[in-house]
């Protein structure tokens, strides 16, 4: 040993001495310290740190051993052991923990190399998939090394856990030559999992081999899809490895493929083979009119990525009635400003498809370009529908920058098309949000012929917030309405307008009667909302905890606590409710009991009773915890008191606990506490004891002994 690590060993022997420390910070600050020190004493505090390893259960500890365990690379041979060990029990870690410290120990034996592959091969038989995932992983970083497992690494391609069979492709990929005849083999194996995974792993390999290409190259017309995907993904990581005409042969049929997963494989590998793209551009031109979305989608997505020479392929194929107006919008608007000359003058087109497309494009370009609001103005007067429809959608992508159309856009309120109407409405709502004309606009067509137009009106209105306040007698109206979403769209805007709207508390009421389920959940929730000033629904609401219907019943439960009202008069009516054969409603009645804050306490004998439902109990322990430093409500005593006889051990345990909190007030319980100290249930007995001596008068202290 030479002087200046014999230094740093004397240096170290705190910091090593410290690892063995009962403190954990102590051994925090060693293993930190450690994993600082030069190189060679690194090496030389290696013993300890494998003695960390075999027993350490701090996370923090552990990862700052793992550190100096993987900087050290081949010098921590003798560690692998211990790093198998770790990989192989659990310390104390949970969860994410527990993965992420597996993983650092995968990775210091992938540091290691060579002298851990025999280890690592062992582990593949481990029961935790998370460990074997980590080995895999540890494996293909290891690479050319790890030659060895190629064998134990190849069945894991058909692996049925999704993570350990691409750590496989990407183990196998990285091994290099060794893996290259077994992948090659497993090519044409039957299983299409195994095959997919074996052209996935040829597609990693550092240096593609000329062999690994022609078999790439043939699974790309494979029966599974899953194959011709890996294929075609594996052509694109060969680069130009890969033949042009091959390369291109194999895109072109890819992005004409029935199956989304191998065109979306063609469409990335199109990216990343911009020379490929160009020579594709007739191809891709004639997808756009192919059948399915799919791929005149991907087409005109493609297309869009060659720049303005594009427009002219994307403008052409809207001739025909096959092709697809949204995605070649979308594929025209990527192409950016340079083609907004080119799309106003097809604004302008004899075609309504081009008319329609071009004004979609000029509504997605950003920046806006110059003239396109007007183009869209003028597009609203198409006489084509679709292109009216298509221009009322641009602009509404403008927002405030649409201001100059609003008059337009005011005019199809009044159209004969129920679409254009109603698209009109979001228009406008979102073009001038403030304009103080806007809440006339709404309301001038809360009496459309159809719901698709009232509905949207009336929640643009609650969306304006008070400048909408004007609504609430139109909205009142709109209770009755035949339709039931524009009924809803009423209720919503009146319930945002709480109190504010209590002249709709009639209404609200006589809805609580209807037919409708929905309608009378909607109707109480409303009321709900507008608080005090719906007291006078009190007794309607209260009748609905007898609906037939449980999420009727639970709605009225939590009106009944927005109300306001005192608790004297509403207990009579909630009380059944907490007893309610519904989870949901007993649950609706506790949470309304809770907002009457101290005066909750009035309540304690009906939520008492909750307590025979296992699953009500921890509420009804919470509820309890709440009252231990008021107590029961004076009021109660007698009725708690009734609750000691109960048949549920659970509720006679309440019982005694909470008339206990109650003190002297409690002393008419005493005959019923003594009673229970022979109760059947060993906790009620030990609490009635307890209670019974803490509510048990002082002796009187006799004369003359003061």
């Amino acid at each position: 040993m030479s002087m200046t690590v014999g230094l740093l060993v004397l240096a170290l022997a705190g910091p090593v001495e410290d690892l063995k420390s009962e403190g954990v910070e102590a051994r925090r600050a060693a293993a930190l310290a450690i994993r600082s020190v030069d190189r060679e004493a690194r090496v030389a505090a290696l013993p300890a740190l494998i003695d960390r390893l075999m027993t350490e259960k701090d996370g923090q500890v552990r990862l700052a051993v793992f550190d100096a365990v993987t900087s050290l690379g081949p010098d921590a041979a003798p560690a692998v052991e211990a790093l198998a060990h770790s990989l192989r029990s659990n310390f104390g870690n949970q969860g994410r923990e527990k993965s992420h410290q597996d993983y650092r120990a995968a990775l210091a034996l992938a540091a290691i190399g060579g002298p851990a592959v025999e280890t690592l091969r062992s582990l593949l038989t481990e029961r935790r998939e998370s460990v074997r995932a980590e080995v895999v992983m540890a494996l293909g970083r290891i690479g050319p090394d790890a030659a060895p497992a190629v064998a134990d690494l190849l069945p894991l391609l058909a692996d049925p856990g999704d993570r350990i069979r691409a750590e496989a492709v990407r183990a196998l990929g990285s091994i290099g030559p060794a893996s290259l005849d077994p992948l090659i083999a497993a090519c044409s194996h039957e299983d299409a999992k195994v095959r997919s995974g074996a052209v996935e792993a040829l597609g990693f390999a550092t240096a593609p081999d000329p062999r690994a290409v022609a078999a790439v190259i043939g699974r790309a017309r494979d029966d599974s899809p899953e194959v011709r995907a890996a294929a075609i993904r594996s052509l694109a990581r060969f680069g130009e490895a890969v033949p042009e005409k091959d390369a291109l042969t194999a895109l072109q049929a890819g992005l004409r493929d029935d199956d989304e997963g191998v065109r979306l494989a063609a469409v990335d590998a199109s990216i990343d083979r911009p020379e490929l793209l160009a020579r594709s551009a007739d191809d891709l031109e004639s997808l756009l009119t192919a059948p399915g979305d799919g791929p005149a989608r991907h087409a005109a997505f493609l297309l869009g990525r060659m720049g303005a020479d594009a427009a002219p392929r994307l403008l052409r194929a809207l001739a025909d009635d096959r092709s697809r107006v949204g995605p070649i919008a979308d594929a025209l608007a990527g192409l950016g400003l340079p083609v907004a000359p080119t799309l106003v003058e097809a604004a302008a087109s004899p075609s309504p498809r081009v008319r329609q497309a071009a004004v979609l494009a000029l509504g997605s370009l950003r920046p806006l370009a110059p003239g396109a609001v007007e183009v869209m103005t003028k597009g609203l007067r198409d006489a084509d529908p679709a292109v009216s429809a298509a221009s009322l959608a641009a602009l509404g992508s403008l927002g405030p920058r649409a201001a100059p159309a609003i008059p337009e856009v005011r005019a199809l309120l009044r159209g004969d098309s129920a679409e254009l109407r109603a698209q009109a409405v979001a228009v406008l709502a979102q073009a001038a949000p403030r304009d103080g004309k806007l809440v006339d606009d709404l309301m001038g067509v809360l009496d459309d012929p159809e719901p698709a137009v009232r509905r949207p009106a009336l929640e643009r209105l609650r969306g304006l917030g008070t400048l909408g306040r004007k609504a609430i007698p139109a909205a009142i109206a709109k209770l009755n309405d035949p339709d039931d979403d524009v009924r809803a769209a009423a209720a919503d805007l009146l319930g945002g307008h709480g109190p504010s709207a209590a002249e709709a508390v009639p209404a609200l009421t006589a809805m609580l009667a209807g037919p409708s389920p929905r309608i009378r959940i909607l109707a109480a929730e409303t009321l709900g909302k507008l608080g005090r000033s719906a007291q006078a629904a009190f007794d309607p609401v209260a009748a609905l905890l007898d609906s037939p219907d449980e999420p009727v019943r639970e709605a009225a439960a939590l009106t009944l606590g927005a109300l306001g009202l005192d608790a004297e008069a509403v207990r009579p009516r909630l009380a059944g409710a907490l007893r309610d054969p519904s989870p949901a409603v007993r649950k609706a009645a506790l949470r309304t009991v809770q907002r009457f804050g101290p005066s909750a306490s009035y309540f304690a004998p009906d939520v008492l009773l909750m307590a025979v439902e296992k699953e009500d109990r921890p509420a009804v322990e919470r509820f309890l915890k709440r009252l231990e430093r008021r107590g029961p409500d004076p009021r109660t005593i007698p009725e708690l008191t009734s609750r000691l006889g109960h048949d549920h051990p659970a509720v006679r345990l309440l019982a005694v606990r909470l008339v206990a909190l109650a003190g002297p007030a409690a002393a008419p319980a005493l005959p019923a506490l003594e009673r229970l100290r022979e109760d059947p249930d060993a906790e009620v007995r030990a609490q009635a004891r307890a209670a019974c001596d803490r509510l048990k008068p002082a002796p009187a202290t006799p004369p003359g002994e003061a």
